[in-house]
């Protein structure tokens, strides 16, 4: 068996937590998911349509974290470095 050619390395930019756009779609859905338990029967939304759309709000957040993660990051975050010496 012949040996594994070498892994190419990558160089990426490292940025704050801050600035990422995963961490602020997380942020908004999560607050926008709290927004909608807490307020959907002053609204006039039953128990059902509050369900539905926590359910929404999190499904289209999971994809759109996803299509951003995939398609459109150029750099990390220093929690995602290895760590080591």
């Amino acid at each position: 068996m012949s040996p594994q050619p070498p892994v190419p390395t990558v160089t990426v930019p490292v940025v704050s937590a801050w600035a990422s756009k995963i961490n602020w779609t997380q942020a908004v859905a999560a607050f926008a998911m709290i927004l909608t338990l807490v307020s959907g029967g002053k609204v006039g939304m039953d128990a059902d349509q509050q369900t539905a759309a926590v359910v929404t709000i999190g499904v289209a957040c999971n994809i759109a974290t996803w299509v951003m993660k995939t398609f459109f990051t150029a750099r990390v975050h220093p929690t995602s470095l290895p760590k080591g010496s």
